[in-house]
């Protein structure tokens, strides 16, 4: 037996093996959650890699000295010098992971924070794209275009403004229940 392994031996059996069952159904559909389970392992060695190299992703907490901003629903009252009423269904949402979801009255966003010179910025944002009535659609374009250039935030009690690079204040937010 010496030189010659016993599993190589087997190897034709084996591969006849792979063979019968990727040929029926129900091997196909193991064969395709392998394969998915692959990519999911190289999804979360991206996730390690980027956590690990000092990547940029953000995770989110209290800030300064307020309040928890995570796993709440923030209503705009203010957005520029635009007064927001309370039934806009305009929202932002932040996630510990450092994603962002959202409604700006007519189209709903979503997209991620990213590490800035100044704090957080928030990166490319995924729009639906659906047409609105006047004022909803310019509400929500100055509601979309504030979001996009926050460069910090501040969080008082139940209040929460986005602040731009300057520290300037783009929009304010009260915690919707």
């Amino acid at each position: 037996m010496y030189g010659r392994c016993r599993c190589t031996a087997r190897l034709p059996q084996i591969i006849e093996t792979i063979r019968y069952w990727t040929s029926r159904a129900a091997g196909r559909n193991v064969m395709k959650g392998l394969i998915g389970f692959g990519f999911f392992l190289l999804f979360l060695a991206g996730i390690a890699f980027v956590t690990l190299k000092g990547g940029k992703m953000v995770q989110l907490g209290a800030s300064g000295g307020g309040a928890e901003v995570t796993g709440i629903r923030w209503r705009p009252v203010m957005v520029g010098d635009e007064a927001i009423p309370d039934d806009s269904g305009m929202f932002i949402q932040f996630e510990v992971d450092g994603s962002i979801k959202g409604h700006g009255g007519c189209n709903g966003f979503s997209g991620s924070l990213e590490q800035a010179k100044s704090g957080v910025g928030v990166g490319p944002l995924r729009i639906t794209r659906m047409a609105c009535p006047e004022p909803i659609m310019s509400r929500e374009v100055t509601f979309i275009e504030a979001v996009q250039k926050t460069g910090n935030f501040d969080t008082r009690n139940d209040n929460m403004r986005l602040l731009d690079e300057d520290n300037d204040v783009l929009a304010e937010f009260v915690a919707s229940p």
